[in-house]
């Protein structure tokens, strides 16, 4: 587990078995109430994402938007229900997005390098913060693979880094 989660019930029993070509099923059994892929689903393309671009010397970047409350304000589910399709909505259809936690969101940006992640990552910040509003602002981060590290784990954090300090700098 990439993303220090555990699954929740119904995530595990949503988790599709590789069929005898080695596929998995259509993309719309891989996405959750929000429209959004699963956590699982994200993990699963970001490990072979890296085994493939580990190979081909390729380019992919991860992005992440929290939304940044008070401390005990908890988000509307309403508002992450709307930021959710926005982000889905924003990004590429090939691209994967998931729901982290509570107030996160993560997606993996195919072929992105750092600016072309970082334009399409701030730019849906300002559309988070101008279409979804509330009283907490966005933040983004992005962490992009070879500059900021060549396994999952050191991406994310470098990804949730950026993040904070997005947080600082408003």
């Amino acid at each position: 587990m990439l993303f220090k989660r555990r699954p929740r019930e119904d995530e595990v029993a949503q988790q599709p078995q590789a069929d005898a070509s080695g596929g998995y099923q259509a993309d719309g059994a891989l996405k959750g109430e929000l429209g959004l892929h699963h956590l699982w689903y994200l993990e699963l393309c970001l490990r072979e994402e890296l085994a493939r671009a580990g190979r081909a010397d390729g380019i992919f970047s991860l992005a992440c938007w929290r939304l940044n409350l008070l401390p005990g304000e908890t988000p509307d589910p309403e508002l992450l229900r709307k930021a959710a399709g926005l982000i889905a909505g924003r990004l590429r259809a090939y691209d994967v997005c998931a729901r982290l936690d509570e107030e996160r969101f993560v997606a993996l940006l195919f072929d992105a390098d750092q600016r072309n992640a970082s334009t399409v990552a701030f730019r849906l910040k300002g559309d988070l913060q101008v279409q979804v509003s509330t009283a907490g602002r966005w933040q983004a981060g992005v962490a992009t693979f070879p500059r900021d590290g060549v396994d999952g784990d050191s991406l994310i954090q470098t990804a949730f880094r950026r993040l904070d300090e997005d947080a600082r700098a408003a």
